[in-house]
Order: structure tokens, then C-alpha cells, then sequence
């Protein structure tokens, strides 16, 4: 009668570093103010330059204008 016996088995357990939880700065709500201000800044109508100029949009985004004497 053969005797068997348990087989020792090697093995290698890989231990991964793992980084601890570290609270990061919030900048969100800074970021979110500089485009929202920006938005705000680019449709704009700019400051008038002489009481007797009205400022006229040249395309319907409101992108590009010009000042010109009042109508």
C-alpha cells in the first residue's frame, strides 16, 4: 500500500503598495468662477467710449462689434 502524503506547495503572495487617502484641495469652484467670469466678460458690451456712440453687434453669437454714432 503506498502512502501519500500532502505535497508542500510554494507560494509567492504579491503585496501591492497601496497609497493611504490623502484629502486634495478643491479647486472646482475656483475654476468654475473663472469660466463662468469669463462668459460673463466676452458678452459684455463694452464701456462707452462717448455718450453719442451705441455699440452694434456685426454677428448674431454676439462675438464681434463695433461702436458707431446713434441712430
Amino acid at each position: 500500500m503506498l502512502r501519500r502524503g500532502a505535497a508542500a506547495v510554494k507560494s509567492t503572495a504579491v503585496v501591492r503598495p497601496v497609497r493611504p487617502w490623502v484629502q486634495q484641495p478643491y479647486y472646482g469652484a475656483v475654476f468654475d468662477g473663472v469660466t463662468l467670469g469669463a462668459v460673463i466678460a466676452a458678452n459684455a458690451v463694452p464701456t462707452l467710449p462717448s455718450i453719442d456712440l451705441c455699440w452694434y453687434w456685426s454677428n448674431s453669437s454676439k462675438t464681434r462689434g463695433y461702436w458707431d454714432f446713434c441712430q
